[in-house]
């Protein structure tokens, strides 16, 4: 913490935190900052559970009722698909066994229709003497009934090998088994990725920098803009060119004073031509678009040159508005 805003937000804290706490636990390349999530960390070793039941159906204590988040329950039926052999260890109605679907997904109606103890069916259980048709309960609707003559369109294709034993496919992961790591990561399945996180965390600048670095990709520094929407005190214009209000891609990349910074630096390195232009007012477009042309460690050692170079601006700034340089 620093003069009582917090860098991140740890759960259930006070104060004024420049990140949250969600964003801060998802892995580098989606944002964050790879730290773990104690709650889906949880969630997913609780996992381990339900898989070992799933494929070591001898274990023990598999009859006992095991004690698992609903969200682990709901993560855990979309994260497998089953390979049907004697039915004898797949569900009939929740499990993705056919067309890697689930029938409560593909007769949802007919689903509705099957009371709760009917639902824990293996396969072996309801397609044996037909309880599955056994099972149906309540008014048979026109939805019903459809879904009803559906149901045996699909089980005609089934044929049950007693003896062969099911197996079980893990999704997320490569070798098609379970992994603590996998189902971490699989929480964050569907999350953008984070352009810039390779041009900061795979560099030569020391993790300050690198963090700093972070915190401007999320627009998260404490720049006039953002002290104005809070009703803060804040500089009325840039304090290294007095032309304009200023923000965060102003500071680094638009402001004249700065482009001198960024000219003198890449002329040592005879990359003066890389240097921002008037046109550029996005500091990530502009920084993205040197890394062009330019690979393996060259690439790398330009990265670490400009987040060192944006880490020289910024604490310059600071001593410019606090020290009165």
């Amino acid at each position: 913490a620093s003069g009582g805003h917090c860098l991140v937000a740890w759960p259930k804290s006070g104060g004024h935190c420049l990140v949250a706490w969600p964003k801060v636990t998802r892995p580098p390349e989606l944002g964050g900052l790879g730290i773990s999530s104690l709650q889906q960390l949880g969630w997913a070793l609780q996992m381990r559970w339900l898989w070992l039941q799933k494929t070591e159906p001898d274990r023990p204590w598999v009859a006992f009722q095991i004690q698992v988040h609903p969200s682990v329950k709901a993560f855990f039926a979309v994260a497998i698909i089953s390979e049907v052999g004697n039915g004898r260890n797949t569900l009939f109605w929740t499990d993705r066994w056919l067309h890697g679907q689930s029938l409560a997904q593909l007769v949802p109606n007919l689903y509705g229709s099957v009371p709760n103890r009917a639902r824990k069916r293996t396969i072996f259980e309801a397609m044996t003497e037909l309880r599955w048709v056994r099972d149906i309960r309540g008014a048979i609707t026109v939805a019903v009934l459809a879904e009803y003559f559906r149901m045996w369109d699909l089980l005609s294709e089934v044929v049950l090998q007693p003896d062969v034993d099911d197996s079980h496919v893990w999704q997320f992961s490569a070798s098609d088994s379970y992994s603590a790591k996998s189902a971490y990561e699989g929480f964050f399945n569907g999350a953008v990725q984070f352009r810039p996180w390779e041009r900061i965390w795979k560099t030569w600048a020391p993790g300050k920098c690198k963090f700093f670095m972070w915190l401007v990709a999320h627009n998260r520094c404490w720049m006039a803009d953002r002290l104005a929407k809070r009703g803060l005190p804040h500089p009325e214009r840039c304090p290294l060119c007095d032309q304009a209000e200023e923000t965060i891609n102003h500071l680094l990349v638009s402001c004249v004073f700065s482009r001198q910074v960024w000219f003198n630096i890449l002329q040592r390195v005879g990359l003066q031509d890389l240097s921002p232009q008037p046109e550029d007012i996005s500091f990530d477009d502009w920084w993205a678009g040197t890394n062009s042309g330019i690979d393996g460690q060259a690439r790398k050692g330009l990265n670490s040159l400009i987040i060192l170079g944006a880490w020289s601006i910024w604490n310059h700034r600071n001593r410019c508005v606090f020290d009165g340089i």
